[in-house]
């Protein structure tokens, strides 16, 4: 069923938006090599919360290319962009991330509420698309999104972080104690969501939180 609806999105959503690149118009792609190769600027980001043990992004949210981007692939539809957002998150792989072992992917969970209304998670594509260029597990069942909290986009730091207390929790232990854990989301500003999806990841087993984002804010 969650394949059917977000297809038929992508498809309705391709006749508004014509496959052309965001950044130069380029047809039949909507991120072209060369415009993705221009948003690149790969970063560790320093101290990343209390809870992750690390973060990396692809770029930068101010980009035009990478913010407009990022707002087609959630607002407007456009799923096919889990595939270049996949392929920037594999270099981060391949920058920082080789030595990682016993790993898997976990997208960043949305509410069932949030899930109806857009029809898919954006994460979600992103780490089933990045599990298949990687060969690392994704499981987008272990943490759920118990909470429906408002959108973190128009609060201030500190509310962002009263705001997402309390709202995942873990379905499962067994499939994540002991093992690496890559936070897979599109962005991260405070990182707010992120440090409360690796607490709750902490607190059931698991050895390692990364988060890797497309951008951050």
């Amino acid at each position: 069923m969650f394949k059917l609806i977000h297809t038929g999105l992508d498809n309705f959503f391709s006749l508004l938006f014509p496959e052309r690149c965001i950044g130069c118009l380029k047809e039949k792609v909507f991120l072209c090599e060369l415009c993705i190769k221009k948003a690149k600027k790969e970063s560790e980001i320093k101290n990343p919360g209390p809870f992750l043990d690390k973060l990396y992004s692809f770029g930068f949210y101010d980009n035009r290319v990478l913010k407009r981007a990022i707002r087609r692939f959630k607002y407007h539809g456009t799923a096919r962009l889990s595939h270049p957002f996949s392929q920037m998150l594999h270099h981060l792989f391949r920058t920082y991330l080789t030595s990682e072992t016993n790993a898997v992917l976990l997208p960043i969970p949305i509410s069932k509420k949030r899930l109806r209304k857009r029809g898919y998670n954006q994460a979600e594509l992103i780490s089933k698309a990045l599990s298949d260029r990687t060969g690392i597990e994704n499981m987008s069942d272990i943490i759920l999104k118990v909470k429906d909290t408002p959108t973190q986009t128009a609060l201030s730091s500190a509310k962002r972080i009263s705001n997402v207390i309390n709202s995942f929790r873990i379905s499962t232990s067994e499939k994540i104690a002991g093992r690496t854990v890559f936070l897979i989301d599109d962005i991260s500003t405070t990182g707010a969501t992120l440090n409360e999806a690796a607490r709750v990841l902490k607190d059931a087993g698991a050895k390692k939180v990364i988060g890797l984002v497309i951008a951050r804010g």
